[in-house]
């Protein structure tokens, strides 16, 4: 009989120290910010900030050009979920993105960039954002954030100031992520937006 209850007594201790055990491979790192509350609320459609580069393409080493075209798919696949469109004509918001890597300390040095110019993923893509943030609280700069992280802003159109951003931390471990893992970043972030306003 004690040899039965020091078996059970066993097992249900050996259960509880299992069950506490957390994987963290799981845990979301994903957040959002805007510069008032309801800021979207009455946006329906978008478009791209800068639908093309202002710069020739010039991808380093371990970067690679089919992370830009994942993720354009992906973030219009998940707005177009959420109910925005896209269009060229007048649209509500724009729609930047940005992926942040470690900066080398011979680049770390402000006179190396023009104005709206930063080292990230997008820069490497030749490109770089020049749009206002004095209203978003919380607000730094791409390069702050841990490398690897996704970064999705939506800007005001005529005053060209950031309303929303929404990021995961360390969303990629390598700049050749596949489509799929792409996606699933995009989504953790567009999840967070308001559903687009009804007509």
């Amino acid at each position: 009989m004690n040899l039965k209850l020091s078996s059970a007594l066993y097992f249900m201790l050996g259960a509880i120290l299992l069950s506490s055990c957390v994987a963290t491979s799981g845990i979301d790192h994903t957040t959002s910010i805007s510069s008032s509350e309801g800021v979207l609320s009455n946006k329906t459609t978008y478009a791209w900030y800068q639908p093309k580069p202002t710069a020739t393409a010039a991808y380093g080493p371990g970067f690679d050009k089919s992370l830009h075209e994942h993720l354009l798919k992906a973030v219009e696949e998940e707005l177009q979920a959420k109910g925005y469109t896209k269009t060229s004509v007048n649209p509500d918001m724009l729609v930047a993105y940005d992926v942040s890597v470690s900066v080398p300390d011979a680049m770390d040095k402000p006179e190396l960039y023009g104005p709206g110019f930063g080292y990230s993923y997008a820069y490497m893509s030749g490109y770089r954002y020049s749009y206002g943030n004095a209203a978003l609280p919380g607000h730094r700069a791409v390069d702050l954030f841990k490398q690897g992280t996704l970064i999705l802003d939506i800007i005001e159109p005529r005053s060209k100031q950031l309303l929303w951003r929404g990021w995961t931390e360390g969303a990629f471990n390598s700049f050749d992520a596949g489509y799929g893992k792409v996606k699933s970043q995009v989504e953790r972030i567009v999840n967070r937006m308001p559903n687009a306003a009804k007509p």
